[in-house]
C-alpha cells in the first residue's frame, strides 16, 4: 500500500480508486497533481479488486475499503473518496454506508455496462458462467477508453509486452466481471443514502457505460451538494484522455472546497450557506 504524504498544514487525505483490475496507472498525473496543492493521497492496494491477484468476492472489497478509511480516520479528520469507472462504483456503495465520507467525486462510474464499444455478446457471458463455463477472459480492445487516437496507439503497442497500462489491464477474468456485476447492483440498490458531497465527471460519448449509469446516481442519491461534468471530447478514461486537464482542475477545486467546508469556511455551494442567504434577502 503507498502510504500517504502526512502534511501537517492540512487535515483532508483523498483516496483514489482505480478501476476493475487495474492500476494507479489510470489515474494519471491526479495523484501528483494533489500532492503539489498539498492535498494528502493514498492509493490503496485491494486484494482480488486490483491488477495482480486473483478475483475475491466484492464484499471483501467493500470491506477491505471500509478497514482502510477507519484506519486513516485515526489520522484525518476529512476523507474523500475518488474513484474511476469499477473503483467509483466501489466508492459509491462504500460511501452509503457510512456517513463520515467529506466528499465523493466519481469518473466514468458504472452501474452497468451499456457503452457504445461493449459487445452485443456480452450478456451471454453472464449466462456462461451461470452455467459454470468460468475459464475464460474479457480481452480489451480499441478504443481501450480513450479517445486520443495516438494515446490508443501507445496502448496498442503497450499491450503487446505489458499485461497492464493506463487504461487497465490486458483482460479481465470471468470471476472478477462476475463480482463486478453484484458491486453494481449492490451499489444502485442503496443510492437513497448516499448523502455526502458528491461530484460526477462523465464523458457523454463514453464508449463503456453509457450517461445512464451518471443520472440514476443524480438521481437517487440525497446528497445535498452534487455536481456533474459533462465532457464532449473523451471516451471512459477520462483521466488520460483529451480533456484531462479539466478533470484534474475539477476534482482538485472539488476537493479544496470540501476542505474548506469542514474547516467552516463559507461556501456558497453548501445548503447551510444557502439557507442563511435566503434568510438574508428575505429580511431585505
Amino acid at each position: 500500500m503507498l502510504e500517504p504524504v502526512i502534511s501537517h498544514s492540512k487535515q483532508d487525505l483523498t483516496i483514489l480508486i482505480p478501476g476493475l483490475n487495474g492500476s494507479g496507472l489510470e489515474l494519471g498525473q491526479l495523484p501528483r497533481f494533489l500532492e503539489a496543492a498539498s492535498h494528502d493521497v493514498l492509493i490503496p492496494e485491494i486484494p482480488g479488486f486490483l491488477f495482480g491477484s486473483p478475483a475475491s468476492k466484492f464484499s471483501s472489497w467493500v470491506q477491505e475499503l471500509h478497514q482502510i478509511i477507519d484506519a486513516q480516520k485515526e489520522i484525518y479528520s476529512t476523507v474523500n473518496l475518488v474513484g474511476i469507472s469499477m473503483g467509483a462504483t466501489l466508492a459509491t456503495l462504500v460511501a452509503t454506508q457510512r456517513t463520515d465520507i467529506s466528499s465523493l467525486v466519481l469518473m466514468s462510474p458504472v452501474l452497468k455496462y451499456d457503452g457504445w464499444s461493449v459487445p452485443f455478446y456480452r450478456p451471454i457471458l453472464d449466462f456462461f458462467y451461470f452455467l459454470g463455463v468460468r475459464n475464460w477472459e474479457y480481452s480489451e480492445r480499441e478504443p481501450f477508453g480513450v479517445k486520443n487516437i495516438d494515446l490508443r496507439r501507445r496502448i496498442s503497442e503497450k499491450f503487446k509486452t505489458s499485461k497492464v497500462s493506463e487504461v487497465g489491464a490486458a483482460s479481465i477474468s470471468a470471476r472478477h466481471l462476475h463480482e463486478a456485476k453484484g458491486l453494481m447492483v449492490s451499489a444502485k440498490n442503496n443510492l437513497q443514502s448516499l448523502t455526502c458531497r458528491l461530484l460526477i465527471i462523465q464523458s457523454v460519448e463514453d464508449d463503456a457505460c453509457s450517461v445512464w449509469s451518471a443520472e440514476e446516481i443524480l438521481e437517487h442519491c440525497k446528497s445535498e451538494v452534487r455536481r456533474v461534468i459533462w465532457l464532449g471530447n473523451s471516451y471512459h478514461i477520462v483521466t488520460i484522455d483529451n480533456e484531462r486537464e479539466i478533470v484534474l482542475n475539477e476534482v482538485l477545486n472539488f476537493v479544496a472546497q470540501t476542505s474548506a467546508v469542514e474547516r467552516h469556511h463559507f461556501d456558497p455551494a453548501t445548503s447551510e450557506n444557502r439557507k442563511v442567504l435566503k434568510l438574508r434577502a428575505g429580511y431585505e
